[in-house]
Formats: C-alpha cells, sequence, structure tokens
C-alpha cells in the first residue's frame, strides 16, 4: 500500500485555515461593535456646536473622520483651513503641526479618535480660544 506524501497532512491545513477564518472574523466582529460602542457613547452627549473638526481638502485622514462623523450621525462643524481665513487663523492659533485638529470643549486633539471624542465631550469645558501653551511649536 503506498500513500502520498503530505496526504495525512491535509485536515491539518485545513483546520488551521478554518481556525484562521474563524480569528480573522472574530477580529471584524471586536472592532465592529468597539466602534459601535464609542459612536454611541459620543451620539448620547454630543450637542451641535460642541465638535469642530480643522481639515483640508487633501487629507485623507479628515476624510476617513467625516465618514465616521457622519455615518454615526454626529453634530460637528469642519472649519476648512483650506477655504476659510478665520479657520486657518484659529488652526495657526493652536500650532498643531497637521490636521484633522479636533477642538471639542476647548480640549485640542490632533488626528481623529472616537474614544478621546466621547471622554472631552463628558469633561468640563476649557478655555474658550486656542493657545500656543501645549503646542510643539516654539
Amino acid at each position: 500500500m503506498t500513500s502520498t506524501p503530505g496526504a495525512g497532512n491535509r485536515p491539518s491545513w485545513m483546520g488551521l485555515a478554518a481556525l484562521l477564518v474563524l480569528v480573522a472574523g472574530g477580529m471584524q466582529g471586536w472592532t465592529w461593535w468597539r466602534q459601535e460602542r464609542q459612536a454611541e457613547a459620543v451620539r448620547v452627549v454630543a450637542q451641535p456646536g460642541q465638535i469642530t473638526m480643522y481639515t483640508t481638502n487633501t487629507c485623507p485622514y479628515c476624510a476617513q473622520a467625516r465618514v465616521w462623523l457622519n455615518g454615526h450621525d454626529i453634530p460637528w462643524r469642519e472649519c476648512n483651513i483650506d477655504q476659510d481665513a478665520a479657520c486657518r487663523a484659529n488652526f495657526e492659533a493652536q500650532g498643531a503641526p497637521g490636521v484633522p485638529l479636533l477642538h471639542v470643549n476647548g480640549h485640542w486633539q490632533l488626528g481623529f479618535d472616537a474614544q478621546w471624542l466621547a471622554i472631552a465631550l463628558q469633561t468640563e469645558p476649557r478655555q474658550l480660544r486656542p493657545s500656543n501653551a501645549g503646542s510643539p511649536r516654539p
């Protein structure tokens, strides 16, 4: 009786492939569930006028943040520094090195982070105007 080399390993490979598919699917499900929880935490407390996001026309991270905010029905305001001189002045006064820059209740954040957004919405408002105090620029 002859056997094909490696034929006995086929079920092991199939099991491993099935396990990898299950793990990948579980990770996707976990990510979706976590994002939905973060979105609900933001949606419950967000009021119109509390969230301002400074953006540019060409920023891919700004586009991703726009999709997330709009997709979860979060009230927010866009301040495009390429199109609005007042937005550019506020952005430059903050001294941020890039966009998206979020301003929430006087708190500033470079880059979009839904968890930070939920926390910032629940904290006491800070100063009303941007400052250079926490800026990496001199």
